[in-house]
């Protein structure tokens, strides 16, 4: 067995779907940085996909995810999506007034999985095949091949159906159509504890995507909660009223408050699991 396969994640870091809630996610990052525990792994889908993608893969800090959250406007987001379906003037005319977003999307086109940051060893991103109806995952790190290049598998996860074309690739020796996956599953937790990965502790970040009604259920949480243990902690930022798809001047500010205090709400676990982390590099 070879080092690649023997990887087993001490933590394992699951960050949800959620639009523009997302800033959570980020804020998260940095309090679990502030209080040093170590993220072996990173799961995401849709915007899970690109904060874990820009923290992990680009090797961009929190704080600085957090300051390019305030440059993002309803306006620029849609000017991007327009952009992307290519219709013949139209969407050159609206990439001009996408903002930062074409900047943010250069240095994930230039990035990998397999150069990581942050000591994450291995990065997936969910996806959803809306041909064969079927999520397809991206899982890569150092010296382990994923089946998607990284910034293609970040576009598709977070391809919200109908406001961004899917994204066609071949996987696999199959032709996917490629697309957000959070409408099926908005957090992707027991991908965390499944093979490959086999994670021994799980944080999820669920960010209350109402439109995943398999995961908007208390009994979805309650029961997995159940079967997992003390090997899952659920991270359940206070989000009401802010947007997902778009946002008030003031809920990335809102929102970063909310990432912060799920994380200083759980910090007696986090400090148990750090006390029992195994050595670093460890496998199984």
């Amino acid at each position: 067995m070879t080092q690649a396969q023997a990887f087993t994640p001490e933590i394992t870091l699951v960050l949800g779907a959620g639009g523009a809630r997302g800033v959570a996610h980020a804020a998260v990052l940095r309090a679990l940085r502030r209080e040093g525990i170590r993220i072996d792994a990173i799961l995401g889908c849709s915007v899970g996909a690109i904060v874990g993608g820009m923290y992990a893969a680009v090797g961009m800090d929190p704080d600085e995810m957090l300051q390019a959250s305030r440059r993002l406007t309803p306006g620029s987001l849609l000017a991007f999506a327009l952009s992307r379906w290519r219709l013949p003037g139209l969407s050159e005319a609206a990439g001009r007034h996408a903002g930062a977003i074409p900047e943010y999307l250069a240095r994930l086109d230039a990035a990998s999985f397999e150069r990581l940051h942050h000591g994450v060893q291995r990065l997936g991103v969910l996806t959803f095949d809306m041909l064969r109806r079927e999520e397809v995952l991206a899982l890569g790190g150092p010296g382990h091949p994923a089946l998607l290049p990284l910034a293609s598998a970040v576009k598709a996860s977070a391809a919200i159906p109908v406001l961004f074309p899917p994204l066609r690739a071949e996987v696999a020796g199959r032709r996917r159509y490629l697309a957000d996956a959070g409408w099926f599953t908005a957090v992707p937790v027991e991908r965390a504890f499944a093979p490959p990965l086999r994670s021994r502790r799980v944080i999820a970040v669920d960010l209350s995507l109402l439109v995943c009604p398999r995961q908007a259920r208390r009994s979805y949480w309650t029961r997995l909660q159940e079967s997992c243990g003390d090997r899952l902690l659920v991270l359940r930022p206070s989000v009401r009223g802010c947007g997902t798809i778009f946002s008030r001047s003031g809920d990335p500010a809102r929102l970063s408050d909310a990432g912060e205090a799920s994380v200083d709400g759980a910090l007696a676990v986090l400090r148990a699991w750090r006390g029992a982390a195994a050595p670093a590099g460890r496998n199984s």
